[in-house]
This record gives C-alpha cells, sequence and structure tokens, in this order.
C-alpha cells in the first residue's frame, strides 16, 4: 500500500520541504487541502516542481468555487510538471465554507452538482467544445486550448450516495476518518455504483485521509485531535458514519454542550475511542501494523498528515521519517 503525503506545510515553503523530504524517505506523492489557507493549483504546482518521481493531487478542491473550464485549466497545467502526475480531487465542501467564506451560492444538490461538475471537467480535458444549456454552469462554445486526457478524477464521498456516485463515474475515492469496517461498507456501496453503470473497478483507487503522529504518549496529543474532530462530530454526515459503531449518542452530547457554549467540556466529551480508531496514533510499529489492517481490507493507498506534537517541523519530519521506507 502506497503512502502519500497530505500537505501539512503552513507556508508554501514548508510544504515544498515537507513533500521533498518525504519522496527521499519513499513517501510516493503530495495531495493538498483548500478551504482558506494555502491555494491548491499554486501549492501543487510548487511542489511539483520539485519533486523527483512522486505524484501530486488535490484532495480536495470544493466544486463551487470555481468552475468546470478552470478546473480543468489547472489540473491539465499541473500534469505538465508532475513527474508522477496530477490527480484532481473533488468535493462538495460544506455551505459554512461555501457560502460564508467564498460568498458563493452552495447551489444545485450535491449529487447533482458532482455528476455535472465531473463530467463537464471530463469534456473539457477532452479538448470538447462546450455549449450547455442548463445546469449551474452555463457555458458558450468554451474550450481548454491544452487538453490532457491523462488526469483521473478522484471523488470525496462518505454518505452511501455519494459512494455509489464514485463508484458510477470516479476514477478513485477518497475515504476520511474511517475504520476498516467503514472502508468495508464503502466498497459495498462503490461497488453497487459501479454495477448499476456497467463499470469494472480493477483500475479504481480506494484512498484512505489519515492524521498521524508518531508517539508513545496519547496524552501528548489528546488536545489537538480532540480539536481536529470537534466539527465532524458535529457534522450531520459524519455523525450518521460515526453512528454505525455506536457513537451516535456521544456525537449528540459533544454538539449540545457546544452549541451551550461548555465549549471545554464539548471538546472533553469527544471519545477518545473515537479518536484512536480512525487516527494514526502511537509508535511507528503500531501505526504501521494498523496501515496493514487496512491494506487487507482493501485500501490500495493512504495520505497521512502528521500531527504534530510540540514542535511543528521537527515533529513533521520524525513522523516523515517513521513511516517511510525501512
Amino acid at each position: 500500500m502506497r503512502i502519500d503525503l497530505a500537505s501539512p506545510g503552513r507556508t508554501a515553503a514548508e510544504n515544498i520541504e515537507l513533500a521533498v523530504a518525504a519522496e527521499r524517505r519513499g513517501w510516493r506523492g503530495f495531495w493538498v487541502a483548500e478551504a482558506t489557507g494555502a491555494e491548491a493549483v499554486a501549492t501543487a504546482a510548487a511542489v511539483a516542481a520539485r519533486l523527483e518521481k512522486g505524484r501530486v493531487g488535490t484532495a480536495i478542491v470544493p466544486m463551487q468555487t470555481r468552475d468546470p473550464l478552470l478546473l480543468a485549466m489547472g489540473a491539465a497545467s499541473i500534469a505538465q510538471i508532475a513527474p508522477g502526475g496530477f490527480v484532481l480531487g473533488l468535493g462538495t465542501s460544506t455551505q459554512l465554507i461555501i457560502e460564508d467564506w467564498h460568498a458563493t451560492p452552495w447551489g444545485a444538490s450535491p449529487l447533482d452538482l458532482t455528476r455535472e461538475c465531473v463530467g463537464l471537467v471530463r469534456r473539457f480535458l477532452a479538448g470538447e467544445r462546450v455549449t450547455t444549456e442548463n445546469g449551474r454552469w452555463r457555458y458558450r462554445r468554451a474550450q481548454l486550448a491544452a487538453p490532457s486526457d491523462k488526469v483521473p478524477i478522484y471523488l470525496a464521498a462518505l454518505n452511501d450516495r455519494m459512494l455509489e456516485l464514485a463508484g458510477e463515474i470516479a476514477d478513485g475515492v477518497i475515504l476520511n476518518f474511517v475504520t476498516v469496517k467503514d472502508v468495508e461498507h464503502a466498497k459495498e456501496r462503490l461497488a453497487a455504483g459501479a454495477a448499476r453503470a456497467g463499470r469494472d473497478l480493477s483500475d479504481f483507487e480506494l484512498m484512505v485521509f489519515f492524521r498521524a503522529t508518531v508517539t508513545d504518549d496519547y496524552e501528548q496529543v489528546r488536545g489537538r485531535y480532540q480539536r481536529e474532530l470537534l466539527t465532524y462530530v458535529m457534522a450531520p454526515v459524519y455523525q450518521t458514519m460515526f453512528a454505525r459503531e455506536g457513537f451516535g449518542e456521544a456525537c449528540l452530547t459533544v454538539q449540545r454542550l457546544w452549541r451551550s457554549r461548555e465549549r471545554e467540556q464539548a471538546l472533553a466529551h469527544v471519545p477518545p475511542a473515537l479518536i484512536r480508531e480512525r487516527t494514526l496514533i502511537g509508535t511507528a510499529k503500531q501505526i504501521r501494523d494498523r496501515l496493514a489492517r487496512y491494506e487487507a481490507a482493501g485500501v490500495h493507498s493512504t495520505m497521512v498528515v502528521p500531527v504534530p506534537a510540540h514542535d511543528y517541523r521537527l515533529d513533521c519530519l520524525r513522523t516523515i521519517d517513521a513511516l517511510g521506507t525501512p
């Protein structure tokens, strides 16, 4: 199972440094997310220009913040310089990020939006001249001047319908905060979507996004991970997934406490088991053993973001070194 680095750097220079260090230790790629920090296309291109053989991808770019032609332009451009290729990872993000932070309409249902966006991006990457009569994006004879047919599209998916859509139209899927049981559930839904479309998933990539800290003392990072999971615990779509393994009431308790402005109590009620089962915290051997269980469940690759305990840069480098090629 391959291990790629998910961008841990706070600046472009830091991301380049950490990505290069990871490649030297046997990590095989670099992925960048986008919310309000690093801009994904610029960061991915900067790192791609410094890697020797690794691939680069986005995990994820929200589909509402760029039109499909612009997404295709960025993807085709980075694909020209990334030595291991470029993967366009797309997602619907959240209404808070899209409407409040990016001043952009949320628009159609996530499923309709995803189907429309992926279809248009593929048409542009294929060099087609596009005219549309309906949907979110209205084009008149729009075309990508330098098309690329080598850019796979992956979808961030969590609920059953989005997982099935990924199996139907995507080249890969990106899962987040999942247990081995969640992976098995996701595989069933992906297969159902693929069967509906008459597709073979033999070339489909199933990825899991992990946060990781190499440490023998969980208490060193407990607070950091409680804060990391807080927003997910309160998100309905994640609550549904967490409830499958018995954490439904705990999620509702955290949400109630937070809304009552009992912030410290809310954080304290994020269950340790919920954290430990969905992140990689432990010694290098413990983490490798856990990754082996995911591989046995059918995960093809992982993207891992180091979560520092004390010194940001040194802790990131320590995790990169510990999980690199022996």
